[in-house]
């Protein structure tokens, strides 16, 4: 099963317009972060995540998805 290039596309698009907003525009002032804050911020990037990870299962199949999630996972525990 081979992945389209528009889907390759797409998503380093959305890869870089998620790092464009967090680096110029969410935090584009120096300031001290708080425990809520960074929770805050935390939850956001791990919903997108798992936004991702239903797309990959809606996509691709419960297999590959449970691969991503698991991949996702291990990495988050490091």
């Amino acid at each position: 099963m081979s992945t389209h290039p528009y889907l390759w596309l797409g998503f380093n698009a959305f890869v870089l317009v998620l790092l464009a907003l967090d680096l110029g525009v969410f935090h584009r002032r120096n300031h001290t972060v708080r425990v809520k804050e960074a929770l805050v911020w935390t939850g956001v990037w791990i919903v997108l995540a798992l936004l991702f990870g239903a797309g990959v299962w809606w996509f691709r199949g419960g297999e590959i998805g449970l691969q991503f999630l698991t991949g996702y996972l291990i990495e988050k525990s490091l």
